[in-house]
């Protein structure tokens, strides 16, 4: 495994730069449960699929003075995502006239809405062969302190994304052991390779995050239900 790890590490060396990934499973839905950025310039990445229980992924930063901080947000390459459209807000105390979110905001803090792209650009993570549409990208001042980066779907929609920060590639020996992990769970998570489908699970989700339905059933759904109570009333018959 060391080796395996050692040459991971050479050959990745001579190759396009890549975040230090992290992966979600279903926690850090607030600001009290946000997930930590040990530094945000180091390059770094959080996976999560966003679910009805779980509509908003928190990050919490930490700066000693008056920062800028490298941000994006991504959407992976998967079909049924093209029109997956999250958002990306900064939260910290200074912010003059923050926008209505339908999540709580800490006490004394705001947030800064940071506007898509007009057209998703393509970005290729090299080390897990996969593919993301990048919806914000650009370097934010923040105020020294506490602060928190939040990612969440206005429409209420269900769904996968990332959130990346930093510019500093920063990996070791010891962190490229987890590479093999690092590899399959990242391409678990685009859905490369020999995963589950899951195209049934997504939803639709009220924006108010106490309040959760599945999307609308589609017409040949309804057609095959009444289909099927006309058949059973002929059986009845």
């Amino acid at each position: 495994m060391r080796l395996i790890a050692s040459l991971i590490v050479w050959v990745f060396a001579f190759t396009a730069q890549a975040h230090k990934p992290y992966f979600s499973s279903g926690e850090y839905g607030t600001a009290d449960q946000a997930w930590s950025i040990q530094d945000p310039n180091i390059s770094t990445v959080l996976y999560h699929k966003v679910t009805c229980e779980q509509p908003v992924l928190w990050l919490r930063y930490e700066v000693d003075e008056p920062s800028e901080i490298f941000i994006q947000l991504g959407v992976p390459l998967i079909d049924r995502l093209a029109d997956y459209d999250p958002v990306l807000g900064v939260v910290h105390d200074q912010v003059s006239d923050g926008i209505s979110t339908p999540f709580a905001v800490p006490e004394g803090m705001g947030v800064e809405l940071h506007e898509r792209v007009k057209q998703r650009a393509l970005f290729f993570e090299p080390f897990t062969q996969t593919q993301s549409w990048i919806l914000v990208e650009r370097k934010v001042q923040v105020p020294a302190g506490s602060g928190y980066i939040a990612a969440w779907d206005p429409k209420g929609e269900t769904g996968k994304l990332w959130v990346a920060v930093g510019e500093v590639e920063d990996f070791t020996e010891d962190d490229w052991s987890e590479a093999p992990s690092w590899l399959g769970n990242a391409r678990f998570f685009h859905e490369e390779g020999s995963g589950p489908a899951v195209a049934a699970e997504e939803q639709v989700c009220s924006v108010a995050p106490e309040s959760c339905a599945t999307s609308t059933p589609s017409l040949g759904l309804w057609l095959a239900v009444f289909a099927v109570a006309a058949l059973r009333r002929r059986r009845v018959v």
